[in-house]
């Protein structure tokens, strides 16, 4: 389904993700809208797509950004979302925080506003302790602080993972399969053991996109863990886009305290219907250089 914004066309889901057997439904124009606010990080992951891209955003333009989402809403296309996003939105915490200003006026309170940081170095918790988040994503690739150290290519700090004074309901964590670290069952069961123990809601598996050697190298399938054999987890449904993507979501049982578990089994890095990228000068459709909007 094709949709204009700025005269230009941009491409949006007309269906929805199949359920399981129950074939795809049509769905409302809708976009999520994702603002990389800077390529900087405050870690160095091995396996980020990211990686060696270490240039922070000169001139971001927050004037274009709200009239992007003001074309959008009238135009009558849904924003799920405003996700924010890098690298690693706290260093570059004035450009964040302009985005947080304006989105906290009366006009843009009801847009769903998303965060996505690492989450376990100082700044990146300083910007997740902000009230207007609906909700962020978090990455947890290890339960050992030391592994989540070597991992993240910094020290992660003991009491990063006390996440004081953090509204955790709002955190969706997120843990890369990655061979040495999280890679077989009883791994898994461990991390979200220590999930629970945290207080997290919500984790997610989510295997390696093979963007470069490292990913290739330690990359974990996962048909390689057989989850259903993992005591206390239960699958409730999956959805998937054909070959595009695919996930699946089960609930983790520990101790009287449940888990949100979330799978995405594989993801089409090319796929960006009903996804927009603004990075501080241009509106694209999808994460790609070209396809420029407005």
């Amino acid at each position: 389904m094709c949709a204009v914004i700025f005269d230009k066309h941009i491409q949006l889901k007309s269906m929805s993700c199949a359920h399981g057997h129950c074939q795809p439904q049509p769905i409302p124009k809708a976009v999520n809208v994702f603002v990389k606010v800077t390529d900087c990080c405050n870690a160095r992951c091995a396996f980020c797509s990211n990686g060696g891209c270490h240039k922070n955003i000169e001139t971001f333009n927050h004037v274009k950004l709200w009239e992007v989402i003001d074309e959008l809403r009238e135009n009558d296309i849904i924003i799920n979302r405003i996700n924010i996003t890098g690298g690693e939105p706290s260093v570059a915490s004035e450009i964040v925080n302009q985005i947080l200003a304006t989105a906290s006026t009366e006009q843009y309170l009801n847009i769903h506003l998303h965060l996505n940081t690492n989450g376990l170095v100082p700044a990146s918790q300083d910007m997740m302790r902000q009230p207007r988040w609906d909700s962020i994503s978090m990455s947890l690739h290890h339960y050992d602080r030391d592994k989540l150290s070597e991992i993240y290519g910094v020290s992660i700090p003991e009491k990063a993972l006390e996440f004081e004074d953090i509204d955790l309901e709002r955190v969706n964590a997120s843990c890369n399969l990655i061979r040495g670290f999280i890679d077989k069952p009883a791994e898994v069961e461990n991390m979200m053991k220590f999930a629970i123990a945290l207080r997290l809601p919500r984790l997610g598996f989510v295997a390696l996109m093979k963007v470069n050697d490292y990913c290739k190298k330690r990359y974990v399938d996962f048909d390689e863990i057989n989850f259903t054999n993992i005591p206390h987890l239960y699958f409730t449904e999956s959805r998937n886009r054909g070959a595009d993507c695919k996930c699946s979501n089960y609930l983790y049982n520990h101790n009287g305290r449940i888990l949100e578990v979330y799978m995405r089994n594989y993801s089409n890095p090319n796929y960006c219907e009903s996804s927009l990228l603004y990075d501080g000068q241009y509106l694209r459709q999808g994460f790609h250089d070209d396809n420029i909007i407005y």
